[in-house]
């Protein structure tokens, strides 16, 4: 047994308590654990929906800078929202346990919703010690109900939010849909809005296309870039918005320059303002990243373009393809991409209409 492993388990040991036994009719208060990135915080929003169903009368979130703005719109619903730079800043973690427990009291239920047993995850739960508890991870700690035990063996086989929703109704929380959410804040829609509304009536119905992932392997370079653009244009006949962060804003601007029917937002970039890019759009084309499951949020039919497969986070929209890229998108072959786009071309020919 490696040392990284029994430093976790004595440090299991050393935070594990013996819960209240679980009842769900006796939440009232109630924190969630999720401070990693924003595709994980848009897979619990089903557990925000099942508290927020059962009537909880305060509800708080643990969120990273990364993910905190995936929980803005629920701010005036009551919702405290708490930030942490990044989950492996125990001082941070450790420091927000103790202060809801100061100003709230013991809380009801914490729902730990990382779905990685990791000392962050032990250090805030065994630090705010709330009466009961909930997990993914496949945690043995017996803090947690033991329902959660089975639900995290089968976690592989369904999405985040799907797994949630299931968790949800068999605690007797409530019944809610299994799907991802990221709400926008109608300041957000409205400053955004104007902009797509003038491009929709100068160029018509517009595809994003997102050119960066979180790491190094799914990002499409701009040589890249620049090869695949034009022939995307000539097989859909659509504008093209090019979502960016602050590190790409050069090389979306570049190739909003170069092609006449490629845009680029000109204000400053956020998530909340790409969501409403993806919102609106008729397609995407991304990479494995947040942009992915804001348009599953949306139900956007999407083009996902990934180096290495993993099922649990393959777009969720109801019109969708995957092209499994052997190496970084960087090489992504030209041809596959556009065969995989006239694939998803004759899924959308033959789906039904959406309903209005």
């Amino acid at each position: 047994m490696n040392r990284r492993r029994v430093g976790r388990y004595l440090l299991e040991a050393w935070y594990d308590y013996q819960p209240e036994p679980f009842d769900p009719g006796a939440i009232r208060s109630a924190v969630i654990f999720m401070p990693k990135s924003i595709g994980d915080g848009m897979g619990i929003y089903p557990v925000i929906r099942a508290l927020q169903a059962r009537g909880v009368e305060w509800l708080g979130i643990v969120a990273s800078h990364r993910s905190a703005p995936v929980y803005e719109a629920l701010k005036p619903e009551g919702v405290e929202v708490f930030e942490v730079s990044h989950d492996r800043d125990y001082r941070a973690v450790r420091g927000i346990a103790r202060e809801i427990r100061r100003s709230r009291g013991q809380i009801d239920l914490c729902v730990e919703a990382t779905t990685l047993i990791s000392s962050p995850s032990i250090y805030f739960v065994g630090t705010l010690r709330a009466r009961m508890n909930l997990q993914l991870s496949g945690s043995r700690m017996k803090l947690y109900a033991p329902l959660c035990n089975q639900h995290a063996a089968h976690y592989q086989e369904a999405s985040p939010p799907q797994n949630w929703a299931w968790l949800m109704r068999d605690a007797g929380i409530a019944e809610v849909p299994g799907r991802f959410e990221l709400p926008v804040p109608a300041a957000v829609e409205n400053e955004v809005k104007p902009w797509l509304d003038d491009l929709l009536d100068n160029s018509g119905p517009y595809l994003v296309f997102n050119l960066d992932g979180s790491v190094r392997e799914r990002q499409i370079s701009l040589a890249k870039a620049r090869e695949m653009i034009p022939e995307i244009h000539r097989a859909q006949g659509l504008a093209i918005v090019i979502p960016f962060d602050p590190a790409g804003r050069a090389k979306a601007e570049a190739l909003a320059e170069e092609f006449p029917y490629v845009h680029a937002y000109p204000g400053e970039p956020s998530i909340l303002r790409t969501a409403v890019m993806i919102k609106h759009a008729r397609l995407l084309i991304s990479p494995n990243t947040a942009a992915i499951h804001i348009a599953s949020a949306y139900d956007i039919p999407t083009l996902g373009l990934y180096h290495r497969l993993e099922p649990v986070w393959r777009p969720r929209a109801s019109a969708n393809v995957v092209t499994l890229i052997k190496g970084p998108l960087a090489e992504l072959p030209l041809s596959q991409c556009m065969n995989a786009l006239d694939k998803l071309n004759q899924t959308l020919r033959n789906s039904p209409p959406k309903q209005a």
